[in-house]
């Protein structure tokens, strides 16, 4: 399930953040890669919006 990837993947920021520093370039790729769970996570549960369809008449 992709929270718990993100959640492993925030662990993972944690830990190079605090051994190698906040701006690293490690630092960020890891939390380029969390950007990218996160997102998919919210368009995976993201209600369908469905008022720029076209209504049927």
């Amino acid at each position: 399930m992709v929270i718990i990837l993100i959640e492993e993947k925030r662990q993972q920021m944690i830990e190079l953040a605090l051994t190698h520093g906040f701006t690293a370039k490690e630092t960020i790729q890891c939390s380029q890669e969390l950007d990218e769970l996160i997102n998919r996570y919210l368009r995976e549960t993201a209600p369908i919006d469905h008022s720029s369809s076209p209504v049927p008449q």
